[in-house]
């Protein structure tokens, strides 16, 4: 089978649960083509577009938020008045891109975890282009603004009691595959601690905490550092992970303001985030939806600290509700209570067990199954 996976570079979710996706297609020996469609006309184009949307969350995410609830607005009156969105409009030069490419190749799938490039073909749909069955992978607990107006065969959502979500957008039922969000084999393998540890370069002897802003790093990370360090005072075993993504302004200021505090570890971006959750006690993090799958997958106690308004609002109650995070809503005055819990044995058990019952960490091998067994029908 010859399968095209599209994602784009909008934060790293996207492109992670994309990589799943190859590598579970991989392992059962099909051919794959990934890339980001905007990379058509030139990777710097492909690298603006993502680091404009990057740059646009870090500095303001509270704009973000804001422009989030306005297309969350225009993307339920849709399902009223079918007026094409924003999104779908800017799409037009990059569709013909993709339409050429494709007229050039033979695929059997076309997969997709973006809802740019699902925006992409569904302009070539319009144009009543040939393409072979289309996936759209939805990466957070929600419907995004505009997925509705992705014309795809199939929905994969990451769940199915979030099938009435996606439905009150006007996503059909019958489309949806609750498979789950995909996440590489690597977080549910069995690794221990003291292997993962040694693997980055970790103390085996040593606890440590992992915070997380996301591979774009954002977030309360400051005060989270600061009241981590008060708990370490009088618990020496611990010490502290910041994945700092691609923020590099981050790790310069980190770098600058914690000089000289060597319970503090700054990692750069790496390929090794699994070694980093399967060497941690406790996983501190916005709740990016694939970042929180990852860590459920993983089976680390996780504690949710300042999402992005917009889809991590709803990443963070869905977590909460069911039993798989606990979301510290005020750091200064929730972050520690929330650090002893997770410490709790049994606090622990239970987290683990609901990360169990809600998260299938073969999401990516399921959809690819499914895939096979349609593509057979077919044939």
């Amino acid at each position: 089978m010859e399968a095209l996976v599209l994602s784009c570079s909008t934060g790293g979710g996207h492109n992670s649960a994309a990589k799943a996706i190859v590598q579970a297609l991989q392992e059962r020996h099909h051919k794959v083509t990934f890339f980001d469609p905007y990379s058509l006309k030139s990777t710097h184009f492909a690298n603006v577009i993502g680091m404009t949307y990057i740059k646009f969350v870090q500095h303001t995410p509270d704009l973000f938020g804001k422009v989030y609830a306005l297309g969350d607005a225009y993307s339920r009156m849709q399902t009223k008045i079918p007026v094409p969105s924003p999104v779908y409009a800017v799409q037009n030069k990059t569709s013909k891109l993709l339409e050429n490419y494709i007229s050039e190749h033979h695929f059997d799938v076309i997969i997709t975890t973006h809802l740019f490039c699902g925006e992409i073909l569904t302009r070539l749909k319009r144009k009543h282009v040939t393409l072979p069955p289309v996936y759209f992978v939805a990466t957070d607990y929600t419907c995004s603004p505009f997925v509705a107006e992705v014309q795809a065969d199939h929905f994969v959502i990451p769940a199915a009691d979030l099938e009435d979500t996606f439905a009150g957008y006007g996503i059909p039922k019958e489309k949806m595959l609750p498979f789950g969000i995909p996440t590489l084999a690597q977080f549910h393998e069995d690794i221990a601690p003291d292997k993962a540890k040694r693997a980055v370069g970790l103390d085996p002897k040593k606890k440590y905490f992992l915070i997380s802003g996301g591979s774009i790093g954002v977030g309360d990370i400051y005060d989270t550092i600061d009241h981590l360090l008060t708990f370490i005072l009088s618990h020496k075993e611990y010490e502290i992970l910041v994945l700092v993504g691609n923020n590099l302004h981050l790790y310069e200021n980190l770098m600058i303001n914690y000089q000289g505090v060597h319970v503090l570890h700054l990692i750069k971006p790496t390929d090794h985030v699994y070694y980093y959750m399967k060497a941690s006690e406790i996983f501190i993090s916005k709740p990016g939806g694939l970042s929180s799958t990852e860590a459920a997958a993983a089976a680390i106690p996780y504690a949710i600290i300042t999402p992005i308004p917009g889809c991590e609002d709803k990443n963070a109650a869905y977590f909460e509700q069911h039993g798989m995070a606990i979301w510290v809503k005020d750091v200064s005055q929730d972050l520690l209570p929330a650090i002893i819990r997770l410490q709790d044995p049994a606090e622990k058990e239970q987290m683990i067990a609901a990360d169990r019952a809600n998260i299938d960490p073969d999401a990516a091998g399921k959809l690819v199954e499914y895939i096979e067994k349609k593509n057979s029908d077919l044939n």
